[in-house]
């Protein structure tokens, strides 16, 4: 059966290319808009600062905005958080959004914030709780596209019972959603399982690709990271190329988090993402005979994929903390169970435990996992919460290497805040900056600014946003005297006043 690839809602024209929008592109990006056609911007930055959310508006009348979530977990077998949808669905009615994207990934289980992306098992239970949470979000959002983005693997589960490609076929017929298809997280998981990447998205459901993530990635320790802070390797551009050959031009998202080169340079690796897209055929329609069966209608009866069950796979005699039998609970079988989900919920749980306790796991106690995943991914998320903390403290970020360091040695002696984890980071930096003398002055403004919008820290490290009104001044070294003064309410501006002497 020929089924019809989708029309992205920003197809209006061939090679259409956007970019992540980020301050740090800001002047240049405003000052060429012509550069790019569309931008995206995360949607937790415009949660977590009034700012961003405005800065985000204003570019709306400039470009077609998309809104990126990285923190409703719709791969959470305990549920997703409804507020959170909520508030997605109001930005993306303010933005005017032409379309939604979100991470087939878990960021939470157990009661516990995992702080980043972490990929599923590729279960049929797994690609059910997505299906269902996506349900869920669904009445919260727009009636625009949500596209499902597939993660990179740092942390593999034993025995998965579906292959990569086959497990988001399973998703996107179970969810009747739209494939953002990120070709740096596809390259990375290639090239860290030891198998050609061209086979590997190969497998994917391209016929249900809307969009295309790329970015650019470095090689650790024999260990390919999509950093998004690192030039794209010829290699992911290969393979962008031979995606777009295979189901012709789409949007192309171009994502740079960190570590930001001349624009010139930016322009240059856009460029050549736009003459890729151009270069392709015009989209044709491809065939994809196992989904035939599910394409219709997506209502009752769910059929799975076609082909022989997957063998039983090998998992270790025994795992502190979570039996055998409930990792072997999650296997395909045709209709879910409660026992099914409660074994999930248990295996996410596991896993945020040890990729989020303060104490490294012994290598024994993380069995069936690899020790050295564990120990890898609990090293991402180190990095990542320095990454997600320097951001609310621009002042003392343009001291970026020193800045760094030192939010690498906060982080690693603190554990992780159940909630406004990047915040209560970015208070631990400051207090940590106010006491060198290089960084004081900095350090000093953007902890006020920051005190002025959250309460805290808690005894459990956490924070809050700040309801009541704030005011408060500082001395900065050499006498120097700031105020900071906001109003009702967490959305409130802030106000910050330097009186001259």
């Amino acid at each position: 059966m020929l089924v019809p690839a989708p029309r992205s809602p920003l197809s209006g024209a061939v090679g259409v290319v956007g970019v992540g929008f980020r301050p740090e592109l800001a002047a240049d990006l405003l000052a060429a808009p012509g550069a790019v056609d569309f931008v995206e911007v995360v949607a937790e930055a415009c949660f977590a600062s009034p700012a961003a959310r405005r800065e985000a508006s204003a570019i709306a009348r400039i470009w077609p905005v998309v809104p990126h979530g990285v923190k409703l977990s719709l791969g959470s077998a305990s549920g997703i958080d409804m507020d959170r949808a909520r508030r997605l669905g109001a930005l993306c009615r303010e933005l005017s959004a032409p379309v939604v994207s979100e991470h087939v990934a878990f960021v939470r289980g157990g009661g516990r914030e995992i702080g980043h992306l972490t990929a599923l098992p590729y279960t049929l239970e797994a690609a059910r709780a997505v299906a269902k949470n996506v349900a869920a979000a669904r009445r919260a959002l727009p009636d625009i596209p949500l596209l499902l983005e597939n993660a990179a693997c740092t942390l593999r589960f034993p025995g998965d019972a579906l292959g990569e490609g086959d497990f988001y076929a399973e998703v996107v017929a179970r969810t009747g959603c739209d494939l953002l298809l990120d070709v740096g997280n596809v390259y990375a998981n290639a090239v860290n399982a030891g198998v050609d990447p061209g086979e590997l998205v190969g497998s994917y459901p391209l016929e249900r690709v809307a969009m295309i993530h790329i970015a650019g990635g470095v090689v650790e320790h024999g260990f390919y990271f999509d950093t998004h802070a690192h030039p794209v390797p010829a290699p992911v551009f290969d393979l962008l190329a031979q995606v777009v050959a295979r189901i012709g031009p789409l949007p192309i998202l171009f994502e740079r988090d960190g570590d930001f080169p001349p624009f010139a340079a930016l322009a240059a690796e856009i460029a050549t993402a736009r003459a890729i897209v151009r270069s392709a055929p015009t989209r044709p329609t491809l065939t994809r005979p196992t989904l035939a069966a599910t394409r219709p209608t997506l209502a009752a009866t769910r059929p799975t994929l076609a082909g022989p069950t997957p063998a039983e796979p090998t998992l270790a005699p025994t795992r502190p903390g979570l039996p055998t039998s409930r990792v072997a609970l999650l296997q395909n079988s045709p209709d879910a169970s409660p026992s099914e989900a409660s074994a999930l919920a248990e295996v996410q749980a596991r896993v945020a435990e040890l990729l989020t306790s303060p104490v490294d796991p012994r290598p024994e106690a993380v069995a069936p996992f690899d020790a050295e995943d564990v120990a890898r991914s609990r090293a991402i998320l180190q990095r990542k919460r320095v990454d997600d903390a320097l951001p609310l403290l621009p002042r003392l970020s343009s001291h970026r290497e020193a800045a760094a360091r030192l939010g690498a040695r906060c982080v690693e002696a603190s554990p992780r805040a159940p909630r406004l984890t990047a915040v209560a980071d970015a208070l631990r930096i400051a207090a940590a900056a106010a006491d060198d003398a290089r960084l004081a002055p900095e350090a000093i403004v953007d902890r006020l600014l920051l005190r002025a919008r959250f309460v805290g820290p808690a005894g459990d490290g956490s924070v809050r946003p700040r309801l009541l009104p704030f005011i408060r001044r500082e001395r900065l070294p050499g006498g120097r005297v700031v105020w900071a003064i906001k109003g009702i309410g967490s959305s409130a501006e802030v106000r910050l006043i330097e009186p001259r002497r």
